[in-house]
């Protein structure tokens, strides 16, 4: 209600209540409430900023390591890539070369699934050509050695290229090295830690001009936007990372340390970017809310992700043991995978409406 007083005076109630490593409702506290501090010293200051808009070099082994250990707890970065990888090879099964764009590729995990899966699907796999969107240039160069390493060992013909800047603040197409004759792939897992793409008027238009033969997309299910105003975006994400510490506390111990790095460095720096800075992106420009609207505005269509790769998915929960509370939905061509009924993650595919 914008009643800075009040809320001053209540938030040392809720921090006293919480505790990060308490049940998932006291950890669940504990970050929202640090998340509001964070905004309410924001109102004071009369400004709504995101966390850094970019990962910066002396924090990037920070969070590269607490996305190794979100990976290893969870099975949601493993379905994220099984699901786009799995659509990946659907699209390129009859292509000589392969150009995938990642926009915001870390350490690269995803792609040695695929590597694998183009090297045992077809007598003669394509050529694969990697470029990959990133914070940190040391980083960026080892991900490429260690994904030239595990191509080599399969026989696969293998290229990358390590992009330090953000994809939709690309102004000159010449620096992603375009080459007739190769099938382009755009692939994007979204999180809410920081702001991987920049400008969203800027990505769409580098879509449009990329030509790719299949967009992978994995969207987190939680609004980021204006839309409702502040507190329906408070109460959504509440909702969402609730569920999320329900998951970790159902399968973690409390005193877990991949499953308290994961929450501090992970979740919690989404929690805050949220609520705290006002949500992602908040400089005025167009923020895009439903990206499936405005590809399709791009002249893109869904591509069905039912059948195998639902099935394969589903496996793939399975092979945790905590699996009983997971659940994998089928909505629209998409596959939207939930914790007790609440949808976590949507992955969709997109091709080209004419072809």
């Amino acid at each position: 209600m914008d009643n800075l007083d009040l809320a001053a005076s209540i938030l040392p109630e809720i921090t006293h209540l919480a505790s990060p490593f308490g049940s998932p409702a006291m950890r669940v506290a504990a970050y929202f409430s640090d998340a509001l501090q964070s905004r309410l010293m924001s109102s004071w200051l009369g400004m709504y900023a995101p966390l850094p808009s970019y990962a910066l070099e002396p924090f990037s082994q920070r969070l590269l390591n607490a996305f190794q250990a979100y990976n290893a707890i969870l099975p949601l970065v493993k379905f994220s890539h099984f699901t786009a990888n799995q659509a990946i090879v659907q699209a390129v099964s009859q292509v000589s070369r392969v150009h995938i764009i990642d926009l915001d590729i870390m350490q690269g995990l995803q792609w040695p699934g695929l590597f694998h899966l183009l090297s045992t699907c077809s007598t003669s796999p394509p050529s694969v050509r990697i470029t990959g969107f990133g914070s940190c240039a040391r980083e960026l160069a080892a991900t490429g050695e260690r994904l030239s390493v595990f191509s080599a060992s399969l026989g696969l013909a293998f290229e990358y290229t390590g992009l330090v800047c953000r994809a939709g603040e690309v102004r000159d197409l010449a620096r992603l090295k375009l080459q007739g004759g190769e099938t382009v792939i755009v692939n994007w897992v979204h999180h809410y830690m920081y702001d991987v793409t920049g400008s969203d008027a800027g990505l769409l238009k580098l879509l449009h001009s990329v030509k790719p033969r299949l967009i992978t997309m994995v969207e987190q299910d939680v609004s980021h936007g204006d839309g409702g105003g502040f507190l329906r975006r408070f109460v959504n994400a509440l909702h969402y990372y609730s569920a999320l510490f329900d998951a970790l506390g159902s399968m973690q111990d409390s005193m877990n340390q991949d499953r308290n790095i994961a929450e501090q460095q992970v979740l919690g720096r989404e929690i805050k970017n949220i609520v705290g800075g006002g949500g992602r992106k908040r400089s005025g420009e167009m923020v895009v809310e439903r990206w499936g609207a405005e590809l399709g505005k791009l002249g893109f269509r869904g591509v069905s992700l039912r059948g195998s790769a639902a099935d394969q998915a589903r496996l793939l929960l399975g092979m945790y043991p905590w699996q009983e509370g997971y659940s994998v939905v089928e909505e629209g061509g998409c596959l939207r995978v939930g914790w007790k009924d609440l949808a976590l993650l949507t992955a969709s595919a997109w091709e080209p409406c004419v072809m």
